[in-house]
């Protein structure tokens, strides 16, 4: 995205809206005061938003400031957190050669119990896009409205 604000200018907008992440534990026992946590460089920043609900799928943002004449581009990547990512590559592998398994069972002989593991090996590759797309959507409108910036292709 590409902004009229300095890269200080962009800078002083995340730390007004983000705030340091829990030291030790991850659970929040008062109510934060900023809608992001995370940590914010000089020409880079880390961040996530801050829900009341739980969403292993949260997307973790990063970005990088880059002068520009007239203003800032701010580029930004959205990711799954690593553990996160990891847990279902491992899962989805998992049940993916069980499903490979029973689908050529499943040619010999038909049984409904046969399609489980192609269930949930489906719905595995649903489940993160349910909760990763809204949430990161939500980020990028609010990201957009605070550094008053347009998108670039």
């Amino acid at each position: 995205m590409t902004t009229y604000l300095s890269p200080h200018e962009v800078q002083e907008k995340l730390i007004a809206v983000v705030e340091p992440p829990p030291q030790w534990v991850p659970v929040r026992w008062k109510r934060p005061e900023k809608p992001y946590q995370g940590q914010i460089g000089e020409h880079s920043f880390k961040i996530s938003r801050i829900i009341s609900y739980r969403n292993s799928f949260l997307p973790q943002i990063e970005g990088r400031i880059h002068a520009q004449a007239k203003g800032s581009k701010i580029e930004i990547q959205m990711k799954l957190h690593r553990a996160v990512l990891i847990f279902m590559c491992v899962w989805l592998g998992i049940v993916g050669q069980a499903a490979l398994m029973f689908l050529a069972v499943l040619f010999e002989e038909f049984h409904p119990l046969f399609l489980m593991p192609v269930g949930m090996f489906i719905f595995g590759l649903v489940l993160p896009l349910i909760g990763f797309i809204p949430e990161a959507k939500k980020s990028k409108q609010f990201l957009m409205e605070l550094f008053q910036g347009s998108e670039n292709f």
